[in-house]
């Protein structure tokens, strides 16, 4: 059966899928690379069958009579092939049918394979032919849209002239309900302005005492912070003079910190001196522990030595009296 045209490889199983790009070390892997070679190339093809079908009149110069007779047959097959898909039943005629369409599938390959440059041209063509459908259904698709676009405007026009209709009766019931609010505001505006007038008398009287006790506060702020000021002066002076002081003692401890490192570094390196040295005696100890150890079994051994050389000789002496 035709393989769908959306059909598509993924960009990694590609890479896996050139076998130009490896280098065979046996002839068992150059088969195998043949093969997947040809078998590459009929994918391929398979893809392009039904573009070539769907455009039969374009390619059939191309192709030869032989071929177009094949994919005229071809897609003869595939249309009883769905036909019978969507029809329940009918098993053995649809076994029959794809078999006939597997053996067609088969032969359209060998013919076209056996042509490689008849193979690269349609390649070459289906491309073209896709570009040119595509600019075609773009130019049909602004068509349409234009068609709709001028149906829209229209439509508009239409309800546009209605609603403003409409508009236009409810805006004269709004001005005249608007008239009427006006005409009640204002009488509402005049009450109030007599209101706000007394309410503002009231207010100026308020803004007098107000601005008076603002006065106050402003003399009594300078004088405190007149009197703030002169304390600060002084705290001023004092934290001065101890900053000064602190910075002699920052002074005096960093020299005392740094006699302090010495005498700690002195006392390490002592420490270290005494426990080399209690080691080194450690090792002596040892030392001397192991060669009294080897005299001592030096001694025994000398000894018992001794005593076996005279015992053997006093064996000796009672034999040769026997």
């Amino acid at each position: 059966m035709a393989t769908p045209e959306k059909a598509t490889t993924p960009l990694g199983a590609m890479g896996v899928l050139e076998p130009r790009q490896l280098k065979p070390d046996s002839a068992e892997t150059e088969r195998i690379l043949t093969v997947l070679d040809e078998t590459i190339t009929k994918l391929e093809m398979t893809r392009l069958i039904p573009r070539i079908t769907g455009s039969l009149e374009r390619f059939a110069r191309m192709l030869g009579p032989e071929i177009t007779a094949s994919l005229l047959e071809h897609q003869k097959l595939s249309n009883e092939m769905q036909h019978l898909l969507a029809s329940p039943g009918a098993q053995e005629t649809m076994r029959a049918r794809e078999q006939r369409l597997k053996c067609s599938l088969r032969h359209i390959l060998r013919l076209l394979l056996a042509n490689p440059l008849l193979c690269q041209g349609l390649k070459y063509q289906v491309q073209m032919d896709r570009k040119d459908k595509m600019i075609e259904d773009l130019k049909t698709t602004m068509e349409n849209l234009a068609k709709d676009r001028k149906a829209e405007i229209q439509q508009m026009k239409k309800e546009g002239a209605k609603q403003r209709e409409e508009e236009v009766k409810a805006a004269q019931g709004r001005c005249a309900r608007l008239q009427e609010d006006v005409q009640r505001l204002r009488v509402q505006f005049s009450a109030l302005v007599e209101e706000h007038r007394a309410s503002e008398l009231l207010l100026r009287k308020r803004k007098c005492r107000t601005e008076e006790e603002i006065e106050n506060w402003i003399q009594k702020y300078d004088t405190d912070m007149a009197a703030k000021q002169a304390t600060f002066e002084a705290i001023h002076a004092v934290y001065t003079e101890e900053k000064a002081q602190l910075a002699q003692l920052m002074e005096k401890h960093a020299l005392l910190l740094q006699e302090y490192s010495q005498i700690e570094e002195e006392r390490k390196m002592l420490k270290q001196k005494e426990e080399e040295e209690l080691q080194e005696q450690a090792r002596r100890n040892r030392a001397a522990t192991r060669i009294q150890a080897a005299w001592r079994g030096y001694v025994v051994r000398s000894f018992f030595k001794a005593k076996l050389k005279k015992a053997r000789a006093k064996a000796k002496g009672k034999g040769g009296k026997k």
